[in-house]
């Protein structure tokens, strides 16, 4: 279900301007990250960290945990409708939100856009006019890890050095965590360049993929893992062997039971937001070696495992086995 706002007013993108009407979203401590925002939602007593993405006509909060996602879509016409969704295990806690946002919207919105046009959220022509031309494009907007690093790789494989790809991509573990250590695997140059609701990320490949021997010694051997789990690149080259998804799954949080799985497995889970994301490689019933992310925070291994039953909200859980195989 959804609800609804209708402004008197022609235009909107004013609104969109979340860094001077954040009070209008209920936001404050709004910082411009490489690409969207982050900032602190409060709720009555209740502050909750969140990430923000603006789009053209779209604005979207997601509670860094995953505890709720807010979208709201302005759909121009003779007057502007704002159409507010809100996905929330906690129902007091969606209908505060939507309460709250149509309530201000309501009682602000049409001076905002009265006043005057105000200023551009994203110099979209600046960035469109700086980006190369690139004729190979990968859309993964909308998928969670690992899809993204599995078909980057793929695409990665099939191209020649020299040769560019675009990555259009809006999840945020795949932006910050785990496409820039892909790209190093697959021995590209990269560049970043922040669309407003998503990324582009654009690739050059340099030449064939650094093959790293004591990434493919430690898993042949199943040595050393819990070590390697701590190096990016072999969370990287783990995403380049285990590239066939087999099973997925919703969750709203982690669990001990998710990392369990028949034969060799690579397990992988992120929230919705930026609140977490975790890689484990798992044989029957042994974990082998664990990597979670939190907000930025690492743990490995043993350390991983004891906080797991922390990690709350909404997210999906992948399990992978090498094409291989």
């Amino acid at each position: 279900m959804e609800t609804s706002v209708v402004l008197r007013v022609r235009g909107f993108q004013q609104l969109l301007d979340v860094e001077k009407y954040h009070r209008l979203y209920m936001l404050s401590d709004v910082r411009r990250l490489s690409w969207g925002y982050s900032a602190k939602l409060k709720l009555g007593k209740i502050s909750f960290p969140v990430l923000v993405k603006v789009g053209r006509n779209s604005l979207e909060m997601y509670e860094e945990q995953g505890k709720f996602m807010v979208h709201l879509e302005f759909v121009e016409g003779d007057s502007v409708k704002v159409r507010i969704r809100v996905e929330a295990s906690n129902e007091m806690v969606k209908s505060s939100l939507e309460e709250g946002i149509s309530r201000n919207l309501n009682e602000y919105a049409e001076s905002i856009c009265k006043a005057g046009k105000g200023r551009s959220q994203e110099p979209l022509g600046l960035i469109m006019m700086m980006k190369p031309f690139v004729r190979r494009h990968l859309d993964v907007r909308g998928e969670q890890c690992p899809i993204p690093e599995i078909a980057a790789k793929k695409e990665l494989t099939k191209m020649k050095p020299g040769e560019e790809l675009e990555i259009l991509v809006d999840h945020p573990a795949a932006v910050d965590v785990t496409l820039p250590e892909v790209a190093k695997l697959m021995n590209c140059r990269y560049d970043i360049y922040n669309m407003g609701d998503y990324v582009s990320f654009v690739m050059l490949k340099l030449g064939d993929p650094i093959m790293n021997k004591n990434y493919l010694e430690a898993l042949t051997k199943r040595e050393r893992i819990p070590e390697m789990m701590k190096d990016m690149g072999f969370v990287a080259f783990l995403y380049s062997v285990f590239d066939k998804v087999i099973k997925q799954l919703p969750t709203d949080g982690l669990y001990p039971e998710i990392f369990r799985y028949d034969g060799l497995t690579l397990v992988t889970s992120a929230s919705i937001g930026r609140g977490w994301l975790a890689v484990a490689l798992v044989e029957n019933d042994k974990v082998l070696g664990t990597m979670l992310d939190i907000k930025g925070d690492r743990y490995w291994n043993q350390d991983a495992l004891k906080v797991i039953n922390r990690v709350k909200g909404i997210g999906n859980v992948f399990y992978l086995k090498a094409s291989s195989t």
